[in-house]
């Protein structure tokens, strides 16, 4: 009784090692309610948010999905595309805030100085089909920009977070991750970089994964099918040693 206890708990144990990775929440295997789907995906290093796009090189236009997930409704988000440099000033934003009749208001904002407070104005390049929801304590910002080809595909991207206080948006902090919300982009190659240390490849929508690789990769697995071997092997000489009586 006592070894078939044990083996339970190691394949308890064995399984909750390789399936944890898996469950783990990314933006390839995140799937929108409406069904849309978008050619790449990127998990954003810090401030767990994500960016899902499809971009068109012909007609420069960008379609994009930013999410921000563990937020509660007294938070206002905002991703953007700053042409000029790789900070804020000069970003060209897209706001979002839940709004106390439970709608989402969504906006367009170019920061011009480090003193903004977000206010709705045009950006240097045209937007469309913005829309925001608030579900599940997830923003998702919806929107296409029309953002001709230069500096080889890439666009310097910044993502933030603040706090509300009524309708006024409060200041976002300024140190932490969200000091490190900053990233380069390529639409060609998917490749991004800066920010925090997190996962920045891009992740295709429909490739496969082969199991066995996977698997392979995954830390503590090797230990994990060593102490499930070690188990199986003791409950199998218990087995022989009771039908020798």
């Amino acid at each position: 009784m006592a070894k078939s206890s044990n083996l339970l708990l190691y394949l308890s144990v064995f399984f909750y090692i390789i399936t944890k990775p898996a469950l783990a929440q990314t933006c390839s295997n995140y799937k929108f309610s409406s069904n849309t789907l978008f050619e790449s995906c990127n998990d954003l290093p810090v401030l767990d948010s994500f960016l899902h796009y499809t971009y068109d090189s012909s007609s420069g236009n960008l379609q994009i999905a930013y999410r921000h997930t563990k937020l509660t409704s007294k938070k206002w988000v905002a991703w953007a595309v700053n042409p000029t440099s790789t900070g804020m000033v000069g970003a060209q934003a897209i706001v979002a805030y839940p709004q106390s009749d439970g709608s989402v208001r969504a906006y367009t904002s170019a920061i011009t100085s480090y003193e903004t407070s977000l206010q709705e104005g045009d950006l240097s390049f045209n937007v469309s089909e913005l829309s925001a929801t608030y579900q599940n304590n997830e923003m998702i910002i919806f929107a296409t920009l029309t953002l001709p080809l230069a500096n080889g595909g890439n666009i310097n991207t910044v993502w933030q977070d603040g706090s509300l206080s009524g309708k006024n948006l409060l200041p976002h902090p300024t140190s932490g991750n969200n000091s490190r919300s900053v990233s380069t982009l390529n639409l060609i190659s998917g490749a991004s970089g800066g920010g925090g240390a997190g996962d920045s490849k891009i992740k295709k929508r429909n490739v496969g994964l082969q199991v066995s690789s996977w698997a392979g990769n995954q830390p503590g697995f090797s230990l994990a099918l060593t102490v499930l071997s070690l188990s199986l092997s003791s409950v199998l000489q218990q087995l022989r040693c009771l039908l020798c009586f």
